[in-house]
């Protein structure tokens, strides 16, 4: 059978229903297989295409047609026809209709009146072939249940809307006459808002044939439900009975208020970062967590996160999340990529490929439900970890170099993400991509200015920021009468880390130490590294001296926890010295030496501890404490300096070797040879910053010299007794070395003779570094010692330098000239180079150039010189 359900309209002006009824109906009845006709007052009005295939005409032939014409022969069927057509509704009775070859076809009939006016009188026959019926009463029901399933209400009212019929399915939502609804009027039964709207539409019938309907009904739960529909005018004049057919569009209704709330939600939220978008932001940081937050609640989207990735899947992962659900914004890498969903290397993995194939297409991927789309079929796995299973990825261009993506979570139930909702999550990855691009414009910027006071392992401010600061900070209290702390933290035990575990490992432990004092300090605080193991702070605004207190307890309970670094459990405490302002000091310098003072009893009392200065303090403390934090100042504030003596070839007169001497220049005890404190960096744990230094300097002047041209030598560095075993040396040395580009047959260490002999136990492992390195050894003060030679075989010595106090004599005759010559006559079957120390006189150099010492240093040829000194000097030589 066609499927075509089209019908014809019939030209006449009383339509018993309107098209959008009548092919509900008419689609009904072609499905089974039956036939429909409409009447009015014996006129045929409508016909099905079932009705019209099976007579084999035209619909149009028979609309506007008496019933009567089409009718074969007299009998039961005339009877129907020429009944009153306001007799209620037949069933079980057959009636014979024409075909086009003029032959009767029987049908069994169901005539139903749908109106008992006698002005607007009309009636459906529904007819269904005798001849496919195995009992006609049956199939007389069927008919009568597709009317009754029409799925949308259908009433029948008068003019006044008191409702004359009500279609089963009125009756299911709203009632029906056992419910009290018999002779009600539909104007009675709208929404009280809807009345008057709906009176005037009734009222406007009586000049018209139909019009459309919005109206709400109370369903019998008690809930308002809303209606669409046409209102169809069957008769004319007050009396006329009106055709109601209406749909319900309640969910409909609900969804676009609901989509209406939305879009007025992500309006608001817009708004917000559109203005965010307005203002600068140097720190990409805070204006992402605005962005988060803001796409979460806008969208009504339970996580929602930023993703960073790249070429391998340890790259990738969420650099902050904002959880809807928890109402917490986490900006830990780490804890970010758990609180998005990640709680295992696995689920990352998994995500992984999908990250970057999102990345790759550039579009973004929206998804219903991931267990049913192919697309994220890979990624189930984190997908089921974190119970996602509805998601929108956007990429974020140009944020870290197109690695960026943004995504949104819904959780345990799919979602039809809207256009709208799609649109706004890529205007807020395009808002994210500009305040990363604003970002780097603003580091581009300050990137030499924060060099200049940034500290570059810790990422701290350091001492040259803390300074200038400070030189801020104090007019202004002094202004406001305010108070201040200044703490000095020292930490407990980094010595033994870079010792037992390297200086890698002890970098680490530094940066996280900085990390947890940044988590305690307040916003108006200043953290700095000065360098080393030391840290300054200066917290401001302190109503309540006890403050000062509580935060260094703070500082020192946030280090009780252990470090995780590289497989390794650490166990570190500070000790921290407490100074305060006005009490204490009116400045920094001053602030800081109390400090340092209080520091060093903290230290004194067991350490893991903070201790406050007080005037008592300075009465207790010894020279040594004293001169112990002047030594801590003198390395912070770079007082230590090389002073350079050169060694002279008797035989060419050129410069072989420069020993760099050690000085420091105290602000009030003038110039200080090493004698004076290195045994008290020993003593503190100073030695090895020390050292670091000397070996940095010292690398870094001769590379100058070389740079400029200057004649080739080597430098020579003293080396003390302490420095002999830290078995990190030669590593300080290797970084110098290589970042210099000085080579280690460049480089001699001096030896003190007796330093060598009390030091048998001279760590192997750095003597062998030192062998495959091609450093040299240089023994001074030879002669002086032990005369015990056995570490001439031991150790890669090769030079040797006579002590000053042999040389001061000759060339007289005596025991300095007997030792003098026993030692040139020594060391030259040795193969070891010799150096007569402390050459005053051209008698002495004259003397020592006979005997065969070819290398000579002393205040004949110069005292020792700065190194701005030195290069005039060796400009002039």
């Amino acid at each position: 059978m066609p499927t075509d359900r089209t019908q014809q309209a019939p030209s006449d002006t009383s339509h018993f229903l309107f098209p959008a009824e009548w092919h509900a109906i008419a689609a009904v009845c072609d499905d089974a297989h039956t036939g429909l006709l409409f009447m009015r007052n014996g006129i045929i009005t409508r016909v099905n295409n079932v009705l019209a295939e099976l007579l084999g005409v035209d619909a149009a032939q028979l609309v506007g047609r008496p019933v009567a014409a089409i009718l074969a022969g007299a009998g039961p069927d005339i009877s129907i026809a020429n009944r009153n057509p306001t007799h209620p509704a037949t069933s079980g009775q057959t009636v014979c209709l024409t075909g086009r070859d003029g032959h009767p076809i029987e049908f069994d009939v169901t005539a139903s009146q749908f109106d008992n006016m006698s002005d607007a009188a009309g009636t459906a026959w529904i007819l269904h072939p005798a001849a496919h019926m195995g009992g006609g009463s049956s199939h007389m029901f069927q008919a009568q249940e597709i009317i009754d399933l029409l799925p949308d209400p259908v009433l029948i009212c008068a003019g006044d809307s008191t409702i004359r019929y009500a279609s089963p399915a009125f009756s299911r939502l709203h009632g029906g006459p056992d419910n009290g609804l018999d002779q009600s009027r539909l104007l009675d039964l709208a929404h009280p808002e809807d009345r008057s709207r709906l009176e005037q539409t009734f009222g406007a019938l009586a000049g018209s044939v139909e019009a459309t309907l919005a109206l709400r009904l109370r369903g019998q739960d008690g809930r308002w439900r809303q209606y669409t529909g046409h209102a169809r005018a069957l008769g004319r004049g007050d009396a006329g009975a009106v055709l109601v057919a209406l749909h319900d569009v309640t969910e409909q209704a609900q969804e676009l208020q609901g989509a209406a709330a939305d879009r007025k939600r992500q309006l608001h939220y817009l708004n917000r970062l559109l203005r965010l978008a307005q203002q600068p932001h140097p720190q990409a940081d805070s204006a992402l967590k605005v962005i988060l937050k803001a796409a979460a609640k806008a969208l009504g989207a339970h996580r929602c996160g930023y993703w960073e990735t790249g070429p391998e899947p340890s790259a990738s992962h969420c650099v902050m999340a904002y959880d809807e659900v928890r109402q917490n914004l986490v900006t830990e890498a780490s804890e970010a990529t758990e609180a998005a969903g990640a709680m295992n290397a696995q689920g990352t993995d998994a995500l992984h490929p999908l990250l970057r194939q999102v990345l790759n297409d550039g579009q973004a991927l929206v998804v219903t439900d991931v267990d049913q789309d192919p697309r994220t079929a890979l990624a189930c796995e984190y997908f089921h970890t974190a119970s996602v299973k509805a998601v929108m990825i956007v990429p974020v261009r140009g944020a870290g170099e197109g690695a960026g993506l943004l995504m949104l979570s819904q959780l345990q139930t799919p979602r039809a993400w809207r256009k709208d909702e799609a649109e706004f999550a890529i205007q807020c990855a395009g808002l994210i991509a500009l305040v990363f691009e604003e970002a780097a414009r603003a580091r581009e910027k300050t990137q030499p200015h924060r060099h200049a006071h940034q500290d570059s392992l810790t990422g701290l401010p350091n001492r040259q920021f803390l300074f200038e600061r400070a030189a801020d900070i104090f007019p202004r209290m002094a202004a406001n009468s305010t108070s201040l702390a200044a703490f000095f933290i020292d930490l407990d035990g980094l010595k033994h880390v870079n010792d037992a575990l390297g200086h890698a490992i002890g970098d680490e432990l530094l940066k996280a130490v900085a990390l947890r004092l940044k988590n305690i300090v307040r916003k108006d605080d200043v953290l700095a590294r000065l360098g080393g193991d030391e840290f300054m702070l200066l917290a401001q605004n302190l109503n309540d001296m006890r403050i000062a207190e509580d935060i260094a307890q703070q500082v020192v309970d946030a280090m009780n926890a252990p470090f995780s670094l590289r497989g390794h459990e650490l166990q570190v405490s500070v000790s921290v010295g407490i100074a305060l302002y006005p009490f204490d000091g009116g400045d920094i310098d001053t602030l800081m030496k109390k400090a340092d003072i209080a520091l060093y009893h903290a230290k004194s009392g067991g350490r893991n501890r903070y201790q406050m200065f007080s005037p008592r303090q300075s009465g207790r403390v010894s020279k040594q404490s004293v001169l112990e934090g002047e030594l801590r100042r003198a390395i912070r504030e770079r007082e230590l300096q090389h002073y350079y003596q050169p060694q002279i070839d008797l035989r060419t007169g050129k410069v072989r070797c420069v020993e760099a001497l050690l000085r420091w220049h105290h602000p009030r005890q003038g110039l200080l040879l090493p004698a004076a404190f290195l045994p008290l960096a020993e003593r503190s744990g100073l030695i090895q910053t020390i050292s670091k230094w000397v070996m940095n300097d010292a690398c870094d002047q001769l590379a100058a010299w070389h740079d400029k041209g200057l004649e080739r030598f080597n430098i020579a560095i003293n080396l003390a007794a302490g420095q002999l075993a830290d078995n990190n040396l030669a590593s300080v040395l290797e970084e110098a070395l290589d970042r210099t580009g000085v080579t280690p047959a460049q480089l001699e260490w001096e030896v003190q003779e007796n330093t060598v002999m009390q030091h048998e136990a001279m760590d192997t492992s750095l003597l062998d570094r030192m062998v495959e390195m091609q450093v040299a050894l240089s023994i001074d003060d030879f002669g002086t010692g032990y005369s015990n030679l056995g570490y001439l075989r031991r150790y890669p010595v090769r030079k040797v330098k006579i002590d000053r106090s042999l040389i001061h004599s000759l060339p007289d005759e005596g025991d300095g000239r007997a030792i003098t010559d026993a030692i040139i006559m020594m060391a030259q079957p040795l193969g070891l180079d010799v150096v007569a120390e402390g050459v005053e006189t051209p008698q002495q150099m004259e003397y020592l150039r006979a005997r065969g010492c070819h290398i000579a240093q002393g205040f004949y040829f110069t005292q020792p010189l700065t190194a701005d000194q030195f290069e005039t000097w060796l400009i002039r030589h």
